[in-house]
């Protein structure tokens, strides 16, 4: 089970959850239909600042579609690109980047929605977690998405939910063995996944004093990396008791089973694993060995402070997997701003982590930055309503492994006038769930994550604005893998030339700091056009 999948089931366990909604309303002046096709042509070029190294050019042509749709049914948007980078010399090779982000929401009658979404980007995969994508042979694409549907209706008193989520997560690489920091072994390939969850129940003075709601899932994770297997079963009832008009006590109990298995490696004659492509060769014939058990009563207990319908608070301790757990969200949201925090802690992989990430998104008014020396989707998609989420954590670190996965992230995205804001922040620590002997990752291990981004825009008219990016990640790894921190920061002006004809002109700075290695400060630049249809 995914943390926000558990999360967003106790806060409707909790009571949070009203009646059915009907079908979203909206008023002629509130419906859009944006959809942009365009191509383009950018030079950019990368110098050394500091640890030496070579002036690379490139020559980027590119394709893409920005939409964006919100009407009665429909809430979409789209930003999808596909990127082909020509570089000038033997030390600027030729390379392909296809990135983006879509999340669409679909109302196909009353309480049945349909909800999709996906991502594609990518990420470094020797070691140098957060740092420059421009050399093709430290990069890998990355791929999630997830569809699926979602019911809620009233019955008598009874406030009914349900729902499913299939999932696919990939990564795409040839993995360089040779390169600092890279592992032998363990890089996650592809999974699927799958989440049913429903509930029933009624809310505080619907049928009693108190709230009682009952709820339950299964989450399933097939992965092709020596055929993983997770698998997570729960049941729970949970109660609202109202102390004052705006505070309750809220609390829970229920069962949970989660199994993780997975089968052998190929031994060649020496006994030693077999790895091809980073990976290793699993065994079909071998037995299915279980690698991690929990089954037993789960319980959480707190507070849930609601003001107004603005803002929510939700703090809640308790026990699973066996020790104690602290959870708890903060959520504001303004006429044009939001500002959200997250408490967390759970068991995920990195496949159910990125398939949770994009299905958090919602609304058709997301801020999608791109690095205009790459084209990559840079960490954080930002929203005044709230449905915003950072990907940075995420694509940290990736491994094969399950892990208990505990942290805080918190976000703010504002839009006052022309100008335009968002703040994404947190840090995570990942424990490994791996079996004994584990050549990768020593079971138990920890690496710990710590990212923010934030970003700034101003528009001088409708079509020319300036934009501002800055980020920062520090990764902390475990297993004798370098400890790496990425900085940096750029700048982008775009002008509007003609009707369907725009300019852009970018400069940076990118820096990247890893043990054993020197320190990397590049200095890069960008002048574009752009044509949209």
């Amino acid at each position: 089970m995914t943390i926000r999948a558990f999360i967003s089931c106790t806060a409707l366990a909790a009571g949070l959850a009203g009646a059915a909604p009907a079908l979203a309303q909206s008023s002629e002046k509130d419906q859009r239909l944006d959809v942009v096709p365009y191509i383009g042509v950018d030079q950019v070029v990368m110098g050394p600042l500091k640890g030496g190294g070579d002036v690379l050019t490139y020559t980027n042509v590119n394709a893409g579609l920005t939409a964006e749709v919100h009407n009665r049914r429909v809430e979409a948007v789209v930003d999808a690109e596909y990127n082909h980078s020509f570089g000038w010399g033997n030390q600027a090779p030729d390379q392909d980047v296809l990135s983006g982000i879509a999340s669409a929401r679909v109302n196909v009658a009353k309480g049945l929605s349909i909800a999709a979404g996906g991502i594609a980007t990518r990420v470094r995969t020797d070691g140098l977690s957060g740092a420059a994508t421009l050399n093709d042979s430290y990069t890998s694409q990355a791929y999630a998405g997830y569809i699926g549907p979602s019911y809620t209706t009233k019955v008598g008193d009874l406030d009914v939910n349900a729902s499913y989520r299939l999932g696919y997560a990939r990564l795409e690489d040839d993995i360089d063995a040779d390169a600092p920091g890279a592992r032998n072994a363990g890089s996650f390939a592809d999974s699927w996944s799958h989440l049913v969850t429903g509930s029933v129940g009624f809310g505080p003075g619907t049928v009693l004093p108190v709230g009682l709601v009952a709820s339950g899932g299964y989450a399933r994770e097939d992965a092709s990396q020596l055929d993983q297997r997770f698998e997570d079963a729960w049941g729970r009832v949970d109660a609202t008791l109202p102390v004052s008009r705006s505070v309750a006590l809220v609390g829970g109990i229920g069962y949970e089973d989660i199994q993780i298995s997975q089968r052998s490696p190929v031994l060649d004659a020496e006994g030693v694993p077999v790895i091809r492509n980073g990976r290793y060769v699993t065994d079909k014939s071998s037995p299915r060995a279980l690698v991690y058990e929990f089954d037993d009563i789960i319980w959480d207990a707190g507070v849930l402070w609601r003001p107004s319908r603005r803002t929510a608070l939700e703090a809640r301790v308790g026990e699973r997997y066996g020790s104690m757990t602290y959870q708890g969200s903060f959520m504001w949201q303004g006429h044009d701003s939001s500002f959200g925090v997250m408490v967390f802690d759970g068991i995920d992989s990195f496949g159910r982590l990125l398939t949770s990430d994009v299905a958090a998104l919602s609304g058709s008014s997301l801020n999608i930055a791109r690095n205009p020396f790459t084209g990559d989707i840079t960490g954080c998609a930002f929203s005044v309503t709230g449905g915003g989420q950072c990907f940075n954590d995420a694509l940290a670190g990736i491994t094969d492994a399950n892990f208990r996965y505990r942290g805080v992230a918190a976000q703010y995205s504002a839009r006052r006038g022309p100008w335009g804001w968002g703040v994404g922040a947190g840090y995570s620590q990942r424990k490994f769930i791996t079996p004994s002997g584990e050549a990768v990752y020593i079971r138990g291990s920890r690496d710990e994550n710590w990212y923010g981004n934030a970003s700034l825009t101003y528009a001088f008219n409708d079509r020319d604005s300036l934009d501002t990016v800055l980020y920062f990640n520090h990764f902390d790894a475990s297993g004798g893998r370098p400890d790496v921190t990425n900085y940096g920061a750029f700048t982008s002006y775009y002008k509007g030339l003609t009707r369907r004809l725009s300019a852009s002109a970018s400069v940076g700075v990118d820096g990247v700091n890893a043990d054993d290695l020197d320190t990397i400060i590049s200095a890069m630049g960008q002048v574009g056009l752009r044509y949209s249809f």
